[in-house]
């Protein structure tokens, strides 16, 4: 019986990142020139200086144990973080129903090898997706592209009562990093419980800022995009602050508790959205067309250029790399279609994919039919289109399956800067931190020189 050595090498001093993973990830790291230093010519003793051979001695003695010591730190700094494993490999003759195994297998040995570089450099971009109970996989279908990113954890639901219950993930905790009271409010802390009158506003101190607050106010351009209803607390939660997550269109007091569409529209966080695309089914008649021309109001208003979209294809007009805003409001049945998905993602990277860094949010919606094909095509567009600063970049991939149920775990896969944060079991409110981090938005924004150097580099 024969074997070979199967040998794994690793470095984490590697230029770039070493990992490779099949179908997105081209190798990025070439060979190294070998470049000769030219050696000096030897110093001539200056005339009248005499040494001893005692001296001489002592002094090509203390030489060599500089050289050497400087010898040594190198060969120790070059090696530092090396994993060199060889073992033997054992040729056994298989049938090829095994082989196939054995060889699929072992590359996904030598992957596992290369996982070791850490990229701890800001996340310029950030691209999170949600497909929370939804985008079920199909026997048979190819396994998605997150599944060969490099970094993976899950994501545990926290209890709303005493009881010990599970309760769905909570849009406000994951993209806010606070865990609310109640299932009922969105964008507010545990201070505010939900409320069917508003009598009196709750106290502004009391919101929750989300990830897109957070990179707004440090320049990023934000977007959201979604297969379904804008106005739903998952979307909600990004833009949105209200007591009652039920207020989607209207609200008692629209002054004191405005509804989710008006926030949406004016609010803080909404009217500074790059990119806003979903469905708006409103109840009132001509109800899209009055957004759209609120919408396009404001950015005459405040004279930048914009792209109103009417049809979904619209969004895979190259022309959107020139404009600074855009805004697409479909129906149901368009959204449902195949690929819609994929269209919302390519589109929101045309008009947000620009040198001062974004964050992007596409969410599958739960009550739209999808695979999890369509979202596998929407990650793999996204990984062609910054293909160029996939180092800048931070890919995170959320998902569960709605046949677990209410206790399930949602894995999170990721690659890019700091992924390798994500190691283990962490509560929901750890993905807003998780984010805030990498991108150095939030509490951990760079300070204002700092943050313009690093966007001028």
């Amino acid at each position: 019986m024969t074997r070979e050595e199967f040998n794994f090498a690793t470095s984490d001093t590697a230029a770039g990142s070493s990992y490779s993973g099949p179908e997105w990830r081209r190798q990025l790291d070439g060979e190294r020139e070998t470049v000769n230093n030219s050696r000096r010519p030897p110093s001539q003793k200056p005339p009248g200086v005499g040494c001893s051979a005692l001296c001489v001695g002592v002094l090509v003695a203390v030489v060599v144990i500089i050289v050497l010591l400087c010898i040594s730190l190198i060969v120790v700094y070059e090696n530092e973080g090396q994993v060199v494993a060889k073992v033997d490999l054992y040729d056994v003759e298989l049938p090829a129903e095994q082989t196939v195994w054995f060889e699929a297998n072992l590359a996904e040995l030598r992957n596992a090898f290369r996982v070791v570089d850490e990229n701890k450099k800001r996340a310029k971009n950030v691209v999170l997706f949600i497909a929370l109970d939804s985008a079920a996989a199909s026997p048979g279908n190819p396994r998605p592209v997150w599944e060969s990113f490099p970094h993976l954890a899950l994501l545990r639901p926290t209890t709303s009562d005493g009881a010990g219950s599970s309760v769905s993930f909570n849009p406000t905790a994951m993209f806010c990093g606070i865990e609310p009271r109640h299932q009922h409010t969105v964008g507010f802390d545990s201070a505010v419980s939900p409320s069917d009158d508003c009598n009196e506003p709750p106290n502004s101190t009391h919101r929750a800022a989300s990830i897109l607050q957070w990179a707004q106010a440090v320049g990023r351009l934000t977007g959201v995009v979604t297969n379904g209803e804008l106005v739903q607390p998952t979307p909600a939660a990004l833009y949105a602050h209200t007591p009652n997550s039920s207020w989607l269109y209207a609200g008692p007091d629209g002054q004191q508790c405005p509804d989710v569409r008006t926030q949406l529209l004016y609010g803080e966080t909404g009217r500074a959205l790059n990119v806003i695309a979903g469905t708006l089914p409103c109840p009132e008649e001509f109800c899209r067309e009055a957004f759209e021309s609120a919408w396009e109001g404001e950015r005459l208003d405040a004279d930048t250029s914009y792209k109103l979209a009417t049809e979904l294809k619209e969004l895979l007009d190259p022309a959107l790399d020139e404009r600074e805003y855009a805004l697409g409001l479909f129906e149901r049945q368009t959204l449902a279609q195949p690929n819609a998905f994929h269209d919302l993602t390519v589109g929101a990277l045309h008009v947000l994919d620009r040198p001062e860094g974004f964050v992007l949010v596409a969410i599958a919606d739960p009550s739209v039919p999808i695979g999890a094909a369509e979202v596998d095509a929407a990650v793999k567009a996204t990984l062609r289109k910054l293909s160029t600063v996939l180092d800048d970049s931070l890919i995170v991939v959320v998902r569960s399956d709605a046949r677990e149920g209410d206790a399930a775990f949602a894995t999170v896969h990721a690659t890019g800067p700091m992924s390798h944060l994500l190691h283990r079991v962490h509560d929901q409110t750890f993905l807003a931190h998780f984010i805030s981090y990498a991108a150095r938005i939030g509490r951990f924004r760079d300070a204002d020189l700092t943050n313009f150097i690093l966007q001028m580099v």
